[in-house]
């Protein structure tokens, strides 16, 4: 995890919904890298009520990885024979001096030393967002023969990010200019991906479809790459807010030509739609598409979608996508996935690990009708053992449901968002004449709390 203090960080996401939201994203954000990430991503994560709904993490993801500092001979500091490096007592002083109120002239030809110390890389982050422009041109002057290396540093990319941020034009003209040839690398690089974020979001809109250029024909393995699969995302929510501003201000040519420049992007992501949708990394991807995109970008995901509906809903991956379906897609893709529930038997996947998120989601947002045919399904006869329909005798779906682990949050969720009238009365009866029986269950007391109130 980074630096305590560190003003900027990747998203999270597992997918943002029980994942990188992608919620895995979060996607900050890695602001994120949100290593599927947040996400998360972001991640995808349901609420966090359920510790055993992560997504299990995948055995090539690092994210949690460090590496140590200021290796070799950088900035003059002279490489430790024990294999760490020399602190100049300079540094020394600045981390035992409490009461010394230091600038950047201080430290002047010291600067990349302090980039690569956690202390003084937080240090001259804060001075980079309130130092005068003599304070910034000391850093950029010492940073710039060594930013190659400092990208990429575990201290040392976030002041990279922070004069990218609050550097002058100049001084982003030259980022951007070392940054040529050099997207794709970094892109796959730990650090380095958290700078190519941060350049995405600050560097001139003119300089957005040259870097981007650099991606062509390696989309599939940056959005498989834990590192780059972040970038991807970046480059999905930048550009796309850029043509929703730009059509808000009424200029439809910018609008047009900053949603053009994804166009590679999606045409690789929705050819391979189901795969990606049940990759760790990729279905975070599909989350940023649905969650930015504009016209016709996100009919064209949604179709594709749709085409894999039944395969995605119980996927640990693939729920996530249908969760973003259902809160970003249109009512004939709710229309769709109900017909699925109801198909499949809602107590069946109601009990599924992943599922259930999905059938949750589906009440959440889908309307008054979708709702109460929800509540339908609860209220059927069932043989207790078999699951079977029944005519006569046998047991409501939803006492069920409230005994399960995983169902019966479907039944919590129903109880708060099933609007009054006929099925949500026949909903409470069926629970309340049954209150006494559920105080028996584990997981049907928060449901014998909410008829309480």
């Amino acid at each position: 995890s980074p630096p305590s203090g560190y003003g900027y960080w990747q998203q999270s996401d597992v997918p943002t919904s029980n994942a990188q939201s992608m919620s895995p994203t979060p996607i900050y954000a890695h602001t994120t890298p949100r290593s599927m990430s947040q996400v998360p991503m972001d991640s995808p994560s349901s609420g966090g009520r359920r510790p055993q709904q992560k997504n299990p993490r995948s055995p090539n993801d690092k994210s949690g990885a460090t590496r140590r500092a200021g290796r070799g001979r950088r900035g003059g500091i002279e490489k430790h024979p024990t294999g760490g490096a020399a602190v100049s007592p300079l540094l020394e002083e600045f981390r035992t001096s409490k009461s010394r109120d230091w600038s950047i002239i201080d430290i002047k030809g010291h600067v990349v030393e302090f980039c690569q110390d956690q202390n003084g890389s937080r240090f001259i982050q804060q001075r980079l967002e309130v130092g005068d422009l003599k304070e910034k041109q000391i850093v950029i002057t010492e940073v710039l023969p060594e930013v190659q290396y400092l990208r990429n540093d575990v201290f040392g990319n976030y002041v990279v990010q922070k004069l990218l941020e609050f550097g002058t034009p100049e001084m982003r003209a030259d980022l951007r200019d070392t940054l040529k040839g050099e997207m794709l690398a970094l892109s796959l690089q730990m650090y380095g991906c958290r700078v190519v974020q941060k350049a995405l979001e600050m560097l001139d809109e003119d300089d957005l479809p040259r870097l981007l250029l650099e991606f062509h024909h390696n989309v599939l393995s940056c959005i498989q790459d834990q590192n780059g699969n972040h970038v991807i995302q970046k480059c999905v929510e930048v550009t796309s807010k850029k043509s929703k501003a730009a059509l808000e201000a009424g200029d439809e040519a910018k609008a047009e030509f900053f949603n053009e420049q994804i166009d590679f992007i999606i045409d690789d992501v929705l050819s391979n739609t189901a795969s990606l949708s049940c990759h760790p990394y990729g279905c975070r991807v599909l989350q940023r598409i649905l969650e930015h995109c504009v016209e016709p970008k996100k009919t064209r995901t949604l179709d594709e979608i749709k085409k894999c509906h039944r395969q995605l809903l119980d996927d640990q991956y693939g729920n996530y996508v249908i969760q973003h379906v259902l809160q970003y897609g249109r009512h004939s893709d709710r229309d769709s996935l109900l017909d699925i529930v109801t198909e499949g038997g809602i107590l069946s996947l109601s009990k599924q690990k992943f599922a259930s998120n999905v059938v949750e989601k589906l009440l959440k947002y889908g309307n008054a009708v979708q709702r109460n045919a929800i509540v339908r399904e609860l209220l059927k006869k069932v043989d207790e053992h078999t699951g079977a329909p029944m005519e006569t005798g046998g047991t409501s779906v939803v006492l069920l449901m409230v005994r399960d682990a995983y169902a019966n949050y479907v039944v919590q969720t129903a109880l708060d968002v099933v609007p009054e009238g006929e099925e949500k009365r026949l909903l409470m009866e069926e629970l309340t004449s049954h209150s006494a029986q559920l105080r028996n269950y584990t997981f049907a007391k928060h449901i014998v709390t909410k008829l309480g109130a």
